[in-house]
C-alpha cells in the first residue's frame, strides 16, 4: 500500500480493513499468477535436475542474449560495455571475471540509465530493503514478477511445502495501528489464503492471542522474517506455551537465519524451517531443499563468490556475492555486488537437485531496537521507502532513545525528518525518543558493509 492509502486504512474499522486486505490480495494474486506464470513454471520445473554441462549451456545462451539486449537497449551498458557481436557469441562463463563489477551506488546514481528503452509493458517499481539501510528502486513488469513467483513456488515444491494451502505471514507490513492494545493483531486475505500477522505487536502480553489465532487457522506453512518468528518462539518458550501442531512447515526469508534462531523456532514448533535468500533486484535465488541444503538456483542467475583479494573463493572460504540475473531484462544487473557475503561449499546434495550448494549465507543481519515496553523491532529499512535518503543507520544506546544517522539525498528537506519520524513511530511507539542526525557518511566494517541497526542495550 502507498502511504496515503495506508493512513486511510489504519483509521477504518476491522471489518473494512479486512475488505481492503481482501481486495489487495485479489489484485496481488492476479498480478502474480496470471499471464506467463503457468507456462513458465512448467518450463523451469526440471531445470534443477540438469547436469553441470546442461546448466552451463543454458546459462551461456541466456548470458549472450542478456548482453545483446543490454548493449542494444540499455543506455548504461551501451556506453560502458565494450563487447562486440563476435565476442558475445564466443562468450563463456569463465570470461565474466574480465568484466567490471557493478556497485550498488552506481545503480542508485544512474538508475534511469539501467532501464531498457525497449520497455513497452506496464512498469512496476520495487524498492529494496537490504543491508545498506536505504532503498534502491528496481523497475520490472508484471511478466517478470510472474516469473519470479514461479521460482519461489518451485522452491516451496522442492522443499515439500504445500504452497496452495493456507499460510500465516509474519513480516514487515503494518497490518494494524501501533496504538491498538487488544487483538486481533492480524488480518485475513481470503484470495491468498493468507493470515497476515503484525510483527510489531508481539510481546509477552499478546503471545497467547497470537497462538490461539494460529490454532484456529492451522496454516499449511508459516512465512516469516526469522527475527519475528524467533521473538514469537522465545516468548512461547518463556511462558510454557506449546506451538507444536500449529503448522506443517516454516519458510523464512528477507533476513539471515542464524543457527540459534533455527534451533529455538524448530524446537518450539516441532517442524523444519526452509530458508530462502533472494533480493528485490531479482539477481540471486538461493534456497534450502528438503534435506536442508542451500542450493544456488543456476537458471535464475549466475552467482560468483569473490574474495577480498579479487580471486574466486573455494570450499569453506567466505566471499562477496556477485550476481548476474537472467529474469529482468528491463533492468539488467551484470556482475552486481549485492552487498552480502557467503561461504562456498564443495558438497553434492543427495536430494536430486543438481544445482550447486552454498554452505552458509552471511549478511542482512540486523540487531534489534528494544522499545521501553520490551518489544524487539528489527528490519527498520522499510521505513525509508520513497524518501530522499542515501543511507541510514539506527543506533540505540539508551532504553528510551534511538539515534538515526542519515546521509541526505538531493531532495531531502526540513520536512523529510518529520516524515521519517512518523514512520518510525508506527513501529516503535511514542515512549521512545527519536533523534535524527544528518551525517556526511556512515562508516563501513569488513567487506564494505555496515549494520542497519546497532543496539547496545542488553536485555536483563
Amino acid at each position: 500500500m502507498n502511504s496515503k492509502i495506508e493512513k486511510i486504512y489504519l483509521k477504518l474499522p476491522v471489518f473494512l480493513q479486512n475488505i481492503v486486505i481482501m481486495l489487495y490480495g485479489f489484485n496481488e494474486n492476479r498480478i502474480r499468477y496470471s499471464g506467463v506464470y503457468n507456462t513458465f513454471s512448467k518450463e523451469i520445473e526440471r531445470n534443477c535436475y540438469l547436469n553441470d554441462k546442461e546448466v552451463k549451456k543454458w546459462q551461456e545462451n541466456r548470458l549472450r542474449k542478456l548482453f545483446n539486449d543490454a548493449i542494444e537497449n540499455v543506455p548504461y551498458y551501451r556506453k560502458n560495455m565494450t563487447l562486440n557481436a563476435s565476442e558475445i557469441n564466443r562468450f563463456r562463463i569463465e570470461d565474466l571475471k574480465y568484466l567490471p563489477m557493478l556497485e550498488k551506488n552506481t545503480v542508485k546514481r544512474y538508475a534511469d540509465q539501467f532501464v531498457s528503452e525497449s520497455l513497452t509493458e506496464k512498469k512496476i517499481e520495487i524498492h529494496t530493503t537490504g543491508t545498506t539501510g536505504t532503498p534502491l528502486k528496481i523497475i520490472c513488469t508484471p511478466e517478470i514478477r510472474q516469473k519470479n513467483y514461479a521460482y519461489f513456488n518451485r522452491f516451496l515444491n522442492i522443499a515439500g511445502v504445500d504452497y496452495n494451502g493456507k499460510r500465516a505471514t509474519f513480516g514487515g507490513r503494518i497490518i494494524v495501528d501501533y496504538n491498538q492494545k487488544s487483538s486481533p493483531f492480524w488480518r485475513y486475505s481470503p484470495f491468498q489464503k493468507n493470515m497476515l500477522f503484525s510483527s510489531y505487536h508481539i510481546c509477552e502480553k499478546t503471545i497467547e492471542s497470537y497462538t490461539r489465532a494460529l490454532q484456529r487457522l492451522r496454516p499449511s506453512y508459516i512465512d516469516a522474517y526469522p527475527s519475528s518468528l524467533y521473538m514469537f518462539a522465545k516468548y512461547a518458550e518463556q511462558k510454557g506455551i506449546s506451538l507444536r501442531g500449529l503448522t506443517k512447515s516454516i519458510v523464512t526469508s528477507a533476513e539471515v537465519l542464524h543457527p540459534c534462531q533455527r534451533e529455538v523456532i524448530e524446537k518450539q514448533f516441532g517442524v523444519p524451517i526452509y530458508d530462502q535468500y533472494g533480493s528485490a533486484e531479482m539477481c540471486v535465488f538461493i534456497a534450502q531443499c528438503s534435506l536442508g541444503k542451500y542450493h544456488i538456483h543456476s537458471d535464475y542467475s549466475i552467482v560468483e563468490f569473490i574474495k577480498d583479494d579479487g580471486a574466486y573463493a573455494g570450499p569453506g572460504e567466505e566471499a562477496e556475492i556477485v550476481c548476474t540475473g537472467f529474469i529482468n531484462p528491463v533492468m539488467p544487473l551484470i556482475r552486481y555486488k549485492i552487498g552480502d557475503r557467503g561461504i562456498v561449499s564443495g558438497d553434492k546434495c543427495k536430494c536430486g537437485n543438481k544445482f550447486p550448494v552454498l554452505e552458509r549465507i552471511i549478511g542482512r543481519s540486523d540487531d534489534y531496537i528494544i522499545t521501553p515496553d520490551g518489544r524487539k523491532i528489527g528490519r527498520l529499512s522499510p521505513v525509508l521507502k520513497g524518501y530522499p535518503v542515501r543511507e541510514a543507520q539506527y543506533i540505540q544506546e539508551k532504553p528510551d532513545e534511538i539515534i538515526v544517522n542519515v546521509v541526505k539525498d538531493a531532495e531531502y528537506n526540513e520536512y523529510t525528518g518529520f516524515k521519517i519520524e512518523d514512520e518510525l513511530r508506527k513501529r516503535l511507539g511514542d515512549r521512545i525518543k527519536i533523534c535524527i542526525n544528518c551525517v556526511n557518511k556512515i562508516e563501513r566494517s569488513k567487506g564494505g558493509k555496515y549494520k542497519t541497526v546497532i543496539s547496545r542495550i542488553h536485555e536483563s
